[in-house]
């Protein structure tokens, strides 16, 4: 039976969703006839596992290293939630960490432009996180009157209701009361600038490429444009800016919240990052930087 265009078989359902029967693109475990590296979500994310195991060292810094340090972002913000009576930051760190789950499920199954939109939201809402607790921070030394803290309430208040903020200017700040040294606040700038790109251009979908001959043809054959596929390029260079994000978020945690650290699910955390910076810290470009914040963790309790 066919219905819309769609091959519906005849067979009653068995309330398998995600082996739906009925609708292929529902099928989450269906390889598509496009090729080999293409099919529904769970499949493509299958496939990553088989690469992950015949080529451990290089896509392991990608695929294990990220799953780590989700790992460690819920271990070390868990804790800050209930803990923290007046923050704006822990909060903002717990939902970040949500994202963290989405952008990491939506790459690993090939969604990598969706991927980055995630994780540009992520990078924007702890940027504003780390801005207004910085502005509490000032208040609270200050002994401030009762009023700037009700203003600053209203300006956080009036964030989350807009949902927009100046992101460029917000990083700007950050390296004036010093959170960002110049050559951070560069290198944060151009991350948002590439992570932009995947809102407001379709930059995954290059689909055509130019033939020696002169010929522009699609890259591959697309039956089903619902299905994804794995890409180790484009999955490279997603990891590169979810540990970059990876590194602003512990840095948040290291220079506002330093006791989080020594709690028991801090120590935990800690141990799966300096594994993972272990395994492979010469293919995490962000190696270092992880080292430092980890050092600020340490030293600032």
């Amino acid at each position: 039976m066919e219905l819309c265009g769609i091959q519906l078989s005849e067979k009653k359902p068995d309330f398998g969703c995600m082996r739906c029967e009925f609708i292929n693109c529902f099928n989450l475990f269906k390889k598509s006839e496009d090729s080999a590296d293409a099919g529904q979500e769970m499949y493509v994310y299958s496939i990553l596992g088989k690469k992950v195991h015949d080529n451990m060292d290089f896509l392991s810094a990608h695929v294990c290293a990220n799953g780590k340090f989700l790992n460690a972002a819920c271990f070390l913000t868990g804790p800050l939630y209930g803990q923290q009576k007046k923050s704006y930051l822990a909060e903002i760190l717990i939902q970040a960490t949500r994202d963290f789950k989405a952008n990491i499920f939506l790459a690993f199954s090939g969604h990598y432009r969706q991927a980055m939109q995630v994780l540009r939201c992520a990078f924007e809402n702890i940027v504003s996180g780390i801005y207004f607790q910085s502005d509490l921070v000032n208040l609270i030394k200050e002994k401030a009157e009762s009023r700037h803290f009700a203003g600053l309430d209203r300006r956080v208040n009036e964030w989350k209701r807009q949902g927009r903020g100046d992101i460029r200017r917000s990083i700007e700040v950050l390296r004036r009361i010093g959170f960002l040294s110049r050559d951070e606040e560069k290198d944060y700038y151009k991350l948002y600038d590439l992570l932009s790109r995947f809102i407001h251009t379709p930059k995954e979908f290059d689909i055509y490429e130019k033939h020696t001959t002169g010929e522009i043809k699609l890259k591959r054959e697309i039956i089903c444009p619902a299905s994804t596929y794995l890409s180790e390029e484009h999955l490279v260079e997603w990891s590169g800016c979810f540990q970059n994000v990876f590194v602003l978020m512990l840095k948040a945690i290291a220079v506002f919240y330093p006791k989080a650290f020594q709690t028991e699910s801090g120590k935990i955390a800690t141990r799966m990052i300096e594994g993972m910076l272990k395994d492979f810290a010469d293919k995490i470009k962000v190696s270092d930087k992880i080292q430092e914040v980890l050092e600020i963790g340490r030293s600032d309790v």
